[in-house]
């Protein structure tokens, strides 16, 4: 179990943006701090066998995102879930993981030191998930709606076809959250969901003026 407040949030409660979410949770379950769900906040995705291209655009993404005042909503996962987190921190941001499980539970287990200090430094673990529900597969698509309904916008850092990720933007998209997404090299061998999420309507960002450009439309 991690260190920190445990607080039990009815749906009455829920931040203005979670309450308009299809199929809202009738409660949720937070350690740390509850008043970190309030904080306008920017989703950060990507896969989880991230390539190096990735990652760097992950950590650019969050450093332009903290720098203009939001914080950091990802999925706690391995590959560009983990990176965010961990960048949102080393810049004194503040970040939230929505977890698929109990958070009693640690998923994966080697991110439990990770997960304290996004506590530690005010931010919070959620999960809609009651203490003792054990990690499923079919949970953690089913928590990305919350990934994204938390947040302003979604980044896509990288995401293959078919994918988790791809999954998670496809459904921010239909619940009207703006996306936008790092576009994959032809050349790269980079995997191409960004680039078909493009097509289906998110916004390409290539750059942080790009992106610090489409945040101040928020």
């Amino acid at each position: 179990m991690f260190d920190g407040k445990r607080t039990i949030i009815e749906s009455g409660d829920y931040p203005q943006q979670l309450q308009r979410l299809d199929g809202m949770p009738e409660r949720l379950y937070v350690i740390g701090n509850p008043d970190a769900l309030h904080v306008p906040a920017i989703a950060v995705i990507g896969a989880r066998r991230a390539s190096e291209h990735a990652l760097r655009a992950c950590r650019e993404v969050v450093r332009t995102a903290v720098g203009s005042g939001f914080a950091i909503v990802s999925g706690g996962a391995r590959g560009v879930d983990a990176e965010a987190h961990r960048a949102a921190l080393g810049l004194g941001g503040r970040t939230v993981a929505v977890l698929a499980h109990g958070l009693d539970r640690c998923y994966p287990p080697e991110h439990r030191g990770l997960f304290q200090q996004m506590v530690d430094a005010g931010g919070c673990l959620v999960s809609e998930q009651a203490w003792g529900v054990e990690p499923r597969p079919h949970l953690f698509r089913q928590r990305n709606r919350i990934v994204t309904a938390l947040s302003l916008a979604a980044v896509v850092c990288e995401c293959g076809l078919p994918s988790g990720t791809f999954s998670a933007a496809d459904g921010a998209l239909a619940q009207g959250c703006p996306v936008l997404a790092v576009p994959a090299s032809g050349f790269s061998g980079s995997p191409q969901g960004t680039n078909a999420l493009i097509a289906a309507g998110a916004v390409p960002v290539y750059d942080g003026p790009s992106l610090a450009e489409r945040l101040s439309r928020l």
